[in-house]
């Protein structure tokens, strides 16, 4: 007896043992430690998530976090928004906190400097530039956006563009594009051609200043693409129709910026200006039937700040949103729908083009540089690697402080790769700054999906790193031979007219692209 009650005893053990490997398992799964992917790696296998919108219509509302009171004056769109807005208002109160090297162009790397890089946890696959396209096409082949509950004439000329753009056969009569900086030249130029014959877009007139309608107001700064793009749209001639009935697309035009500033500028809660963009969408579908016809598939907006990709997911998520920080894993991001907005530092706003170029390759003497805050998990990552480490590594925190940038500019201009480190997000204004100061671009920001990526080949002219080759990265830029870095030079040349701001639009400037961005997007998804 005494045996067998030493054998209970011993099951007993081994099931608690195993109760408590379990418990940890869970634990190390359920709360963020570092490296506690390595325990979810065990129980699943690593795959490119293909995500789809789901959210076809805005019904309800929830709000999380923030402990900003409303500051600033109250906006109202009309008055079947007030009582909406208000409460809106008056739900914050109730939130709480919370490419052999060649030595004549590329000096030689300093082994020293290359350290073992402190890892951030991963919890998403790592999608290269190549899957990302395979995504895409996968994508725009299985989707099904939500059918219209009626046919319109601009539907059948949609369908009709879409043929068109299909079967375009090749042609070499426009001079001005360069076919080495495009997916496919011939599709893009039979696009580009029937946008500018057919398109025609209507702008809502509903929406109260400064939100809505103020362009001028986001002309400057990182995030200007919002103003820049709603000011030449709103003044086109060639697009703009006053019959929503004759539209292809209808346009929203508010600024994310401007949102945030002007009702929650203290905020650090996105989901605080959620309910104020519901009312719009809820009092335009009302007042008209093109929303509900589509479910909002032929509407757009434009918007640029950090809290665009958030503030629009739940309720506008079913929009063509042109946003500048894309991330192909990120909840609610869809490739192939959602488009990527270049994310513009406009230094000159009576001149945007002031001070374009740089030195040519011959008189580029630095090798890399970067200067930028310390935004973000990554560059402290990249600082701590190479700043102060290498000569030839001009890796800086920030650089003294000069009118007009002078210092961070002319460093642009004289060097070989410019480095486009993440910051807080996935985009920065140094991916257009270095093709505006013709400087090889070297993206680091995993899953970052570039601007008008369905139509150019960035891998021609820019220079994707892992984040978890930082410190190799001196490496990785020498095994590019002089021949393809001056190649890559070449072509960030070729591809700059088509990230240029005008103060009148001219012929594929950034303005026609992000307009084509989204174009080109509605007519492939149309059904």
């Amino acid at each position: 007896m005494g045996h067998g009650f030493q054998h209970i005893l011993g099951i007993l053990r081994l099931a608690y043992f195993g109760g408590v490997v379990f418990a940890v398992i869970i634990i190390l799964q359920y709360f963020e430690f570092p490296y506690g992917d390595v325990i979810s790696s065990l129980f699943s296998a690593s795959k490119i998530h293909i995500t789809y919108a789901t959210n076809r219509t805005g019904s309800s509302c929830s709000t999380d976090n923030a402990t900003t009171t409303l500051t600033s004056p109250q906006i109202l769109l009309d008055s079947n928004m007030s009582e909406t807005y208000k409460n809106a208002s008056n739900l914050v109160h109730n939130f709480t906190k919370n490419e052999s090297p060649t030595r004549d162009i590329f000096p030689s790397v300093n082994l020293s400097a290359v350290t073992e890089v402190h890892r951030k946890k991963q919890k998403v696959k790592v999608v290269s530039i190549s899957e990302m396209h395979d995504i895409l096409i996968h994508n725009r082949a299985s989707s099904h956006p939500m059918k219209s509950l009626w046919t319109s004439r601009a539907d059948q000329e949609l369908l009709n563009a879409k043929l068109q753009i299909e079967n375009a056969s090749f042609n070499e009569d426009d001079r001005t594009l360069y076919p080495s900086v495009f997916r496919n030249i011939s599709k893009f130029r039979r696009s580009y051609e029937l946008m500018e014959k057919t398109l025609k877009v209507y702008i809502y007139k509903e929406g109260e200043k400064p939100i809505f309608h103020q362009p001028e107001a986001v002309m400057k700064g990182i995030y200007a693409s919002e103003g820049w793009f709603m000011m030449q749209m709103k003044s086109s001639k060639r697009f703009i129709t006053k019959k929503p009935k004759q539209a292809h697309l209808f346009y929203i035009p508010y600024s994310s910026k401007l949102l945030k500033a002007t009702l929650f500028p203290n905020s650090y809660n996105r989901e605080s200006v959620v309910p104020y963009l519901k009312s719009y969408i809820d009092m335009i579908s009302r007042r008209y039937n093109f929303w509900n016809r589509t479910g909002g598939a032929d509407h757009f907006l434009v918007a640029c700040h950090d809290w665009a990709p958030d503030e629009t997911r739940q309720f506008m998520g079913t929009c063509i949103r042109a946003i500048c920080n894309n991330d192909v894993q990120k909840t609610g991001f869809e490739l192939g729908k959602d488009v990527s907005l270049p994310e513009t530092n406009v230094r000159y706003r009576q001149n945007p083009l002031q001070n374009r170029g740089g030195n040519p390759p011959s008189k580029r003497s630095v090798f890399a540089f970067f200067a930028g805050k310390m935004h973000g998990y990554l560059r402290p990552i990249l600082l701590r690697h190479w700043e102060n480490k290498d000569p030839d590594m001009k890796i800086f925190s920030k650089l003294p402080k000069v009118k007009d940038d002078k210092n961070y500019v002319d460093f642009m201009k004289n060097s070989k790769f410019c480095i486009c480190a993440k910051g807080s997000e996935v985009n920065s204004p140094r991916v257009v700054e270095a093709i505006f100061y013709e400087c090889v671009p070297v993206i680091i920001s995993d899953n970052f999906v570039p601007p008008f990526f369905e139509i150019l080949d960035w891998e021609s002219f820019a220079v994707f790193v892992p984040e978890k080759d930082i410190p190799d990265l001196k490496n990785i830029l020498l095994s590019i031979p002089k021949k393809r870095y001056l190649q890559m030079h070449k072509r960030v040349k070729e591809v700059q007219q088509h990230f240029l701001w005008h103060v009148k639009p001219v012929k594929y400037d950034i303005f026609h692209m992000i307009l084509h961005s989204i174009w080109y997007t509605r007519v492939a998804r149309v059904m």
